[in-house]
């Protein structure tokens, strides 16, 4: 990333070593049109959205508003259904109890009715119900409901597994929602690492402040994981708000790291004198051998099965590569590789340097084709994340339109529908699914075949 590449430059004219040469502009902009073009409205998707009613139960505690809340908010962000507003349901008084008018709720066009209540149980617990029936069928049964039990600290994230379950009943894959972002960005003179909900809450610092620690990364024991530099100093592995170093057998200075998927590989990318190169060892940083010495290899990030993607390049301009194979196109710096198993497979999403000094996102498949381009004539758009389902992309915007310059959350499917999340900015942005939490699971379930 840019910080990176900057911190090394520091680092180096600090330490007296020769910094890497940077790609230098080319004096030919390369032909924008090769990236297609976005369908900024959605004039262009045929698809057809069903309408999903959420029933405005009135609220008898904090936990049933947010419950409500938060379910609300991750369906319309999922691009998997039109959900309606509250002034677009059938009127009437909604308590916990009380029963629903499916033929009302059909004559207002709505295919899907979901309803959500938080009971209060003893103990400081709730108990969380999702009932959903399915309007446009006019059966009056419900096609699936399932309950809960959750602690009161618990009550957002338990109300996100609720949105993956609703998910996986109406569409037949699981949602992404129980989840969390990470990211560094500039605090004062330095960079600090954050984490961040899904849906732009609960924002917290994960690194010590006063000092530059850069791309973080979820790793063993759930630890976040970054690069921390003291003074100037070298770019060292760390972990956890303490900054514990962590000791690598190669020398130089941390500008890119990545876990695997069960955290038992590490992959880094260490810069020295005249480069920088990604190394893949174990997760606490033994064993590490070269995988890449490319031209400046940085930003490593795992896929499925193992694959491993990267950017790398000098004065022609940096691209993105897969397993050792370039895959962005020819004439674009590219930068921020990020998978995304999606439900029409494995694609590869990452930024381009367009007209203007701006970035934009493009995806591809692993083998570099059918382009797709995901951002356009929207400021710069950089550092994307897929969600744990593969259905969203996350990515940082300097936009001025929608709702300005942020955090945006996107169905890859329909970049048309962008969602700012956070009006934060910054760089290295991941997205991992919260591990599993033993006391938030399904008590008890009732479940028709997914629509």
């Amino acid at each position: 990333g840019i910080t990176a590449l900057l911190a090394l430059a520091t680092f180096a004219s600090r330490s007296g070593a020769q910094s890497p040469e940077a790609p230098s502009p080319d004096a030919s902009q390369p032909d924008e049109s090769i990236l297609g073009t976005v369908d900024v409205t959605g004039a262009a998707g045929s698809e057809y959205l069903p309408k999903l009613g959420v029933v405005p139960v009135i609220s008898q505690s904090d936990a049933d508003t947010t419950l409500q809340l938060v379910v609300r908010g991750d369906l319309d962000r999922s691009g998997q259904f039109d959900v309606v507003s509250d002034d677009d349901v059938p009127s009437g008084i909604y308590l916990h109890d009380t029963p629903i008018d499916l033929k009302a709720w059909r004559e207002q066009g709505i295919d899907t009715v979901v309803k959500l209540v938080a009971k209060q149980k003893e103990g400081g617990k709730f108990e969380f119900i999702a009932t959903v029936w399915l309007a446009s069928t006019g059966r009056t049964e419900p096609v699936f409901e399932q309950r809960w039990v959750t602690d009161k600290a618990k009550v957002r994230a338990t109300a996100h597994r609720v949105s993956d379950a609703l998910l996986a009943a109406l569409t037949g894959r699981p949602g992404g929602f129980a989840s969390r972002m990470i990211y560094s960005a500039r605090v004062g003179k330095h960079s600090q690492v954050f984490t961040i909900d899904a849906d732009g809450f609960d924002l917290r610092p994960a690194s010590p402040a006063g000092h530059t620690a850069i791309v973080p990364s979820y790793g063993p024991g759930e630890d976040v994981y970054y690069a921390i530099s003291r003074d100037y100093g070298p770019f060292q592995l760390a972990k956890g708000r303490n900054a514990e170093i962590i000791p690598l057998g190669v020398p130089g200075s941390v500008v890119g790291l990545a876990f695997n998927a069960d955290r038992t590989k590490l992959a880094v990318s260490v810069a020295s004198r005249g480069g920088s190169r990604i190394y893949v060892g174990n997760a606490n940083g033994t064993g590490l051998s070269l995988f890449s010495d490319d031209v400046l290899a940085n930003h490593p990030v795992f896929g499925p099965g193992g694959k491993l993607a990267y950017v790398a390049g000098g004065t022609a301009g940096q691209r993105v590569y897969v397993d050792g194979k370039a895959i962005s196109p020819a004439g674009f710096n590219a930068s921020a590789p990020t998978f995304c198993d999606t439900p029409n497979g494995l694609m590869v999403v990452f930024s381009v340097a367009v007209g203007g000094g701006r970035t934009d996102l493009v995806a591809t498949n692993v083998r570099g084709g059918n382009l797709i381009r995901l951002t356009q004539n929207q400021g710069s758009n950089s550092y994307p994340a897929c969600s744990p389902d593969g259905r969203l992309l996350a990515y940082f915007s300097t936009r001025k339109s929608d709702q300005g310059p942020g955090l945006y959350v996107v169905p890859l499917a329909k970049p048309w529908r962008a969602r700012r999340i956070s009006s934060e900015l910054g760089e290295s942005l991941r997205w991992d699914p919260l591990p599993p939490d033993p006391q938030a699971v399904a008590v008890e379930q009732t479940q028709a075949p997914s629509q």
